[in-house]
């Protein structure tokens, strides 16, 4: 009923058009004619603006634009909208050393009534003409040869049948003069990318969920905007994330993305400013002189803090080059018995060359470990995996960077001789300022290296292994590019971890034992969640509910978080020899409460029972919950 409304709008406006143009006489003047808009918009998923053209008429802004749908087929008959206008002053125009700057003009919304003037031309285009002049608005002046910013705001409310209208905002950077069209700017400000808020936060959006893109929030957030400092948006943003930052607040670039697509994506480092440095080291008074050599205005700023300085002191000095040219990797390994033989390479990947020495040999390398464990079908054979430190061992054979060793002791469960294992690295190499260096010298510190595994079977070494759940990449989308290191120097969270916290970890025998295991997924939910002991006042940035977040696809390309659970997930082991079956088990790690217990239990969950009864099968939440069930799992979450 709600489309065939919308449909008939258009055809009724359509027919009341062609009716009106039969009458004779000359009363206005003739409108411009009007383009083609096509089959108004049936399906409305999400919206997308194109705004055409920006026209300007003694100094006064029409814009024209089309509203169109996931299919590009055009909306017609958006209630309401609001347009926001501001200009940018290019790096250094207020001051030498002042980075650019919006300077906000005004908003003008449409609902019942509009400051200026809105046409709706019954096609998918619409254009509103301002209510005046951009010049002297909010005391700013129209500067014809700088850049100027149109943004327009829809949705969040419904068209006359009824149809819903997802919030979307668009902008247009421009430049004209007070009469004229518009043409391309020849500079702008693009610094960091809502797709990167959003791998951390999910759709972002403020002010009654109205703004949701950056280019929104800098339109208003700014000096001529806001009363307080502390609302510019370079501030805003660096204050809000000094408590609770999931990764370093020294790597800038976990936010500031190396992205070519950005034109000023290295402002972080190539712009220093007492406003934007001042609000992440918040002890220094650049004016009073305090933690900071007098500074009245950021002319020589850069002087000392060139891009280069700036880069170096945000990376740890200099620790990525030191990481780009040391990399272990497994290139053979077998097992006989309980006894894993494997050969280890040692490449400088920066210049593609190899170190002839083994670890013991290299006097950059302070640690460098190797780990074994058996079983990737079935998530492990043990919670302690054997290990081997290579600079402390002489390799078996080798020679001119490819040594061999072994690790004894292997835990191979009988009948798992045809499984897979894994080969887990991790180590710590010493260096300064970028450069690799002697351990024992007092100039070098020790580096963290990437950790990393590899899978092998009983004759080689293998590509495939242990399913993986969720990536480095997903991980450090947060958390900085492994930047989350345990234990001194472990890191990799997509098929390191697993290989001690494994289903072989017991929980405590409490009303919620999935939030004390060390099991690697439900410590994972645990923490995230604020269920665990000792992270409950944890500000998870995103929706908790999105899996997706953290989950990777499968081979078949099905997330990981759907139903049913691989083979490999196995009950939660409980101190006492008690188990929770696997659904239960990773379900309550977030659904907690007695109600979802209780559902979990009609459906044949096992809570603290025997290991009989939590691998008897008897959990039926597939019925409901698995893929494509009228209640999957990744239709019931909020997935994005």
């Amino acid at each position: 009923m709600n489309k065939m409304t919308n449909k008939a709008f258009y055809g009724a406006s359509l027919g009341l058009a062609l009716l009106l143009s039969g009458c004779g006489g000359d009363d206005g003047k003739p409108g411009e004619p009007g383009e083609p808009g096509g089959e108004p918009a049936m399906n409305i998923v999400s919206l997308k603006i194109s705004i055409n053209e920006v026209m300007m008429q003694d100094g006064i802004a029409t814009v024209d634009y089309r509203i169109t749908n996931q299919d590009d087929e055009p909306v017609v008959g958006v209630p309401s909208a609001t347009y926001l206008a501001a200009q940018l002053l290019p790096q250094g125009y207020s001051n030498a050393g002042d980075s650019s700057q919006w300077q906000y003009f005004t908003s003008e919304s449409c609902v019942a009534s509009c400051p200026g003037e809105f046409i709706d031309h019954k096609n998918g285009h619409y254009s509103y003409t301002f209510s005046g002049a951009f010049n002297g608005m909010n005391n700013v002046d129209y500067q014809a040869g700088a850049t100027q910013r149109m943004v327009i705001k829809v949705g969040g409310d419904n068209l006359a049948d009824g149809t819903a209208l997802p919030v979307t905002n668009q902008h247009l950077d421009w430049q004209a003069q007070t009469t004229g069209s518009n043409s391309d700017p020849v500079y702008t400000r693009n610094i960091v990318a809502m797709e990167t808020c959003n791998t951390c936060h999910n759709d972002l959006a403020f002010h009654g969920k109205k703004y949701n893109q950056i280019e929104t929030c800098v339109t208003c957030h700014n000096a001529d905007k806001v009363s307080n400092p502390d609302n510019i948006f370079p501030q805003m943003i660096h204050g809000k994330h000094l408590s609770g930052f999931p990764g370093s607040l020294a790597d800038c670039q976990t936010c500031h993305k190396a992205d070519d697509t950005l034109t000023e994506h290295k402002n972080w480092a190539r712009v220093p400013t007492m406003e934007s440095c001042g609000s992440c080291h918040t002890y220094i008074d650049f004016k009073a002189g305090e933690g900071h050599p007098t500074q009245d205005n950021n002319a020589n700023c850069v002087a000392c803090h060139n891009a280069e300085w700036t880069m170096s002191v945000h990376n740890d000095g200099g620790n990525d080059e030191a990481l780009m040219q040391f990399a272990p990797t497994i290139s053979a390994a077998n097992l006989s018995g309980d006894t894993v033989t494997f050969t280890i390479a040692l490449t400088n990947p920066q210049t593609g060359d190899i170190y002839t020495d083994s670890a013991d040999k290299l006097s950059f390398v302070s640690d460098l470990r190797v780990y074994a464990n058996w079983g990737t079908s079935f998530d492990y054979a043990t919670r302690s995996p054997k290990s081997i430190k290579l600079q402390e061992t002489t390799p078996l054979s080798g020679s001119n960077g490819s040594y061999t060793y072994q690790v004894s002791g292997v835990t191979i469960p009988v009948g798992s001789e045809d499984d897979q294992g894994t080969l887990a690295i991790q180590g710590k190499i010493c260096a300064a300022n970028g450069v690799l260096g002697d351990c024992t010298a007092q100039s070098n510190s020790e580096v963290v290296i990437k950790s990393s595994h590899q899978f092998f079977t009983a004759t080689a070494i293998s590509d495939t292994g242990r399913r993986v759940v969720v990536t480095n990449e997903s991980c450090g989308s947060c958390h900085g590019d492994q930047q989350l290191v345990f234990h001194g120097s472990r890191n990799d969270l997509e098929g390191q971890c697993q290989v001690c916290h494994n289903p072989n970890m017991l929980a405590d025998a409490t009303d919620t034992p999935s939030t004390t295991t060390a099991d690697f997924k439900h410590l994972a939910h645990g923490i995230h969640s604020g269920n665990r002991e000792g992270y409950e006042a944890i500000n998870y940035p995103g929706d908790i509910g999105n899996c997706a977040q953290c989950h990777a696809q499968d081979t078949d390309g099905l997330l990981t978080a759907a139903l049913p659970l691989n083979a490999g997930v196995k009950p939660l082991a409980i101190s006492g020899d008690r188990f929770t079956s696997p659904i239960a088990a990773i379900c309550s790690d977030c659904h907690s409460g007695n109600t979802s217990k209780n559902h979990m239990l009609q459906q044949g969950a096992v809570f603290m029972g025997t290991l009989a009864d939590a691998t008897a099968g008897t959990e039926s939440c597939n019925t409901c919950h698995s893929a494509g069930a009228p209640a999957d799992v990744l239709k019931v979450h909020p997935i994005k």
